[in-house]
């Protein structure tokens, strides 16, 4: 095997295109919680994230030469991305509802079902008990509520944001602790991907040579 140094501008390069391809989905996500997109786009992004950082960085040239430790780590690093979507889902709106969320009576008035995958995903609108109007819909994987049901939610005073009942909002610490970690997860794991890619060949970590000195040089030239 050939031992050669891989060039660090290119383990840079690796390692800033996977935290970008790994980490937008993210964002994304978290604008689709925030202004009740759908979720779909979360989804969406993943794949094509994961479609990009196969063409710039995790190419099959690299991935079929790569061992199963350089493997392992990349495929953590997608894992946590993964965790790192799901919670940006959810974190961001309950976040804001718990921190300047206004308690509002509330009364059901429509009710909308439809499929997602082998699921089914319950939307439901609301309103003031004075008639008027809520932005946003309360949608569960389940369902959960009735039309012409009163309950009270929590309200976002701009108006932006989707209403959400106080019991999920009260989860909103785990989705920041999950949001965290596996952020965090995501960035270590995306950057010890990016150094180990320029590395690979032939299923095997390149080498390090270490440079010889002047004098081993001189040396080995008249001994030849």
């Amino acid at each position: 095997m050939t031992a050669s140094r891989p060039l660090s501008g290119t383990a840079r390069r690796h390692r800033l295109s996977l935290i970008a391809c790994f980490t937008a989905p993210g964002g994304i996500a978290a604008l689709a919680s925030l202004f009740a997109w759908s979720g779909w786009l979360a989804v969406i992004s993943s794949v094509i994230a994961l479609v990009v950082a196969s063409q710039l960085v995790l190419t099959q040239t690299v991935w079929r030469g790569a061992s199963l430790t350089v493997k392992a780590v990349a495929m953590a690093a997608f894992v946590a991305s993964v965790f790192w979507v799901i919670a940006m889902m959810f974190a961001p709106r309950l976040t804001v509802l718990d921190l300047r969320g206004q308690p509002v009576v509330a009364t059901v008035v429509d009710h909308d079902a439809s499929h997602v995958g082998r699921g089914e995903e319950h939307c439901y609108r609301v309103q003031r008990t004075d008639g008027s109007p809520i932005f946003g819909d309360i949608c569960r994987d389940s369902d959960e509520f009735a039309v012409g049901e009163t309950m009270t939610v929590l309200v976002d005073p701009s108006g932006l944001i989707a209403p959400e009942t106080p019991s999920e909002v009260a989860d909103a610490r785990f989705w920041q602790i999950t949001g965290l970690v596996s952020l965090v997860a995501t960035l270590v794991l995306c950057w010890v991907t990016g150094g180990l890619t320029p590395c690979v060949t032939d299923g095997h970590l390149v080498r390090r040579r270490l440079p010889r000195s002047p004098r081993s040089r001189y040396r080995s030239k008249y001994q030849s």
